[in-house]
């Protein structure tokens, strides 16, 4: 089975776009400060509609994690991590973190942004642990 890609919406496709460019930019809110993360139409703390598009570190800490030993999709060769990630502007965002020894992983962890393209159209951000 082939890994499912995600299907950009009108809302989401600034982000898609962000991480094709190497640059992951998520939605802050002008009104009261916070970052939203997925994509929405209006801010999640304030109900704000001024929502702009805004470059992010890549620096987050791992909130929580899980290890599938087997992946069901043919392009993922070993165990892989599912996490659940805290950005350094406080959004969370659930990506894979990419690691030769899971083991090694804790909660609290630091890591960092990178990209990994799947197709012409899709490039996901995943993390690393941070040096």
């Amino acid at each position: 089975m082939s890994r499912y890609l995600p299907v950009p919406s009108k809302v989401s496709q600034p982000f898609w776009d962000s991480c094709k460019a190497g640059a992951m930019q998520i939605q802050k809110c002008e009104s009261c400060g916070t970052f939203a993360f997925y994509p929405v139409y209006i801010c999640p703390e304030c109900a704000s509609r001024k929502l702009t598009w805004t470059r992010v570190s890549g620096k987050g800490t791992i909130y929580t994690y899980t290890i599938a030993q087997k992946s069901v999709f043919e392009d993922v060769v070993g165990p892989m991590v599912v996490a659940l990630i805290e950005l350094e502007e406080g959004a969370m965002m659930t990506s894979n973190i990419v690691v030769a020894d899971p083991n090694t992983l804790a909660i609290g962890m630091p890591v960092r942004l990178r990209y990994e393209k799947i197709s012409d159209d899709i490039t996901l951000p995943v993390f690393e642990p941070a040096p």
